[in-house]
């Protein structure tokens, strides 16, 4: 008989990737230890390649493989799922890398039938599938009891034009994570209020050391920093038409704010060339006293394996400017699961999506923060994570990316000119002057 085990792919995983990034970083005292190994993991997707048994209808789905459920995880639901349909049907996993796993999702847009039934989605994709016909409406597939657990604000981030095209599944919200120690060291008891506290800890952190860290790479990365530094000044980059606010004053601020940070040494030089991943192993070196970052660095901080801070780092809500009144400012960064509209298996394809995300899929996996409002309040999860309210202020005040059809390249245009910005090379306000030209020509082509 032949082997019909499931077995993971000889590339990377995100718990490998993950593992052997981290173990690499804190072997590097202090600064950030390694360019992005995410671009290692751009060259291909990695997979639980099962082999279907005789006559199993097969529902095939493509996953990030940086953020969600571990492939042992994924590997164990897909069975039960299997169980539950009595061996009749087999969830193929496949797992890549965000720009890989976008690229893909386009291209399987041209095969009939898809050579996907369920693939992971950032929210700033779906304007874009869903006006390419790509997608599967959810619209009539998520009972009124299920919206009912729901923020409005996280199905409306996987909606367009009025339709549900996507379930969420990972709530990814920027927070702030420091080291108390650092903080003690220099005369702080508590982590900032405002951004005006922020700069003045900073300020007194830099005697001793560099005292914050951020992601400012030209990737995605660098457009949802620039999203929240907005935010923390109170204001958007877009209008809801999809009309660039650059040059109106939180933009501006958040620019300026940004080369200030740069000129007065209080961000690491290594920022200019930091993804997400790369800034918390500086953190979790101990080299930084602030990283603001997705819920992953929570996950990682008091981990021995990964972590050189143990007992020392902590999360608080990302500060705002003190004339905004906010409590908060952070950035969303959901991830959902969505149908394609050229499966051809599309009821159990929607079936699969409901499982994935299900209460009872999602209450044992105490490290991802629940979509379902009755999990983020039940005992069990704030006895999993004390700090879930910290979470939840970050998530209640998080602004969304822009909904835009034409978004990625939108995202692109952003990134060359704050990256601009923070090499030196142009000022902030030409920065965002170029951009917003920019960005007009852009929204007049798509909209022709």
């Amino acid at each position: 008989m032949p082997d019909t085990r499931p077995h993971l792919s000889r590339r990377y995983s995100r718990r490998s990737f993950l593992d052997r990034g981290l173990r690499l970083g804190v072997g590097i005292g202090g600064g950030v230890a390694l360019a992005s190994l995410l671009d290692a993991c751009a060259t291909g997707s990695g997979g639980i390649g099962p082999t279907p048994p005789p006559g199993a209808t097969v529902i095939r789905s493509l996953l990030f493989d940086q953020v969600g459920y571990d492939p042992t995880v994924l590997q164990t639901l897909a069975n039960k799922f299997r169980s539950l349909h009595d061996n009749k049907v087999f969830v193929s996993v496949e797992t890549a890398h965000y720009r890989e796993l976008y690229e893909s999702i386009l291209a399987a847009g041209l095969s009939n039938p898809s050579p996907y039934d369920v693939v992971a989605l950032d929210q700033v994709w779906v304007p874009e599938f869903a006006s390419r016909k790509q997608l599967l409406s959810l619209k009539d597939q998520i009972p009124d009891d299920a919206r009912s657990d729901l923020l409005p604000s996280l199905l409306d981030a996987f909606s367009y034009k009025g339709t549900t095209w996507a379930m969420p599944q990972v709530l990814n919200v920027q927070s702030l994570y420091y080291n108390k120690g650092h903080l003690q060291a220099a005369g702080f008891a508590d982590p900032p209020k405002t951004l005006e506290d922020w700069y003045a800890q900073m300020t007194a952190i830099r005697r001793h050391l560099t005292p914050f860290i951020d992601s400012w790479a030209q990737d995605e990365s660098l457009t949802s920093d620039f999203v929240r530094l907005t935010a923390q000044f109170g204001g958007d980059l877009f209008d809801a038409g999809g009309k660039p606010l650059l040059q109106q004053q939180p933009a501006q601020r958040a620019a300026a704010f940004m080369r200030q940070l740069i000129d007065e040494r209080l961000v690491a030089t290594d920022s200019a060339a930091s993804t997400e991943p790369d800034a918390m192993r500086a953190f979790l070196a101990g080299g930084v006293a602030f990283n603001t970052n997705w819920n992953f660095v929570w996950g990682s901080m008091n981990d021995s394996t990964y972590s050189r801070i143990l007992g020392q780092g902590a999360v608080a809500p990302i500060p705002a400017a003190a004339s905004t009144g906010k409590a908060a400012a952070s950035v969303s960064g959901f991830l959902g699961l969505g149908v394609l509209a050229n499966s051809a298996h599309a009821d159990l394809a929607v079936e699969w999506l409901r499982y994935l995300t299900s209460p009872e899929v999602q209450a044992p996996q105490t490290a991802e923060l629940p979509i379902w409002t009755s999990l983020q309040n039940s005992a069990e999860m704030r006895k999993a994570n004390p700090q879930i309210d910290v979470f939840l202020t970050n998530l209640a005040n998080a602004r969304p990316r822009p909904k835009l059809v034409h978004y990625v390249e939108a995202s692109s245009v952003l990134q060359r000119h704050l990256h601009d910005l923070v090499l030196g090379t142009v000022t902030p306000s030409r920065a965002l002057a170029d951009a917003q030209t920019e960005l007009i020509a852009l929204q007049a082509r798509f909209a022709s």
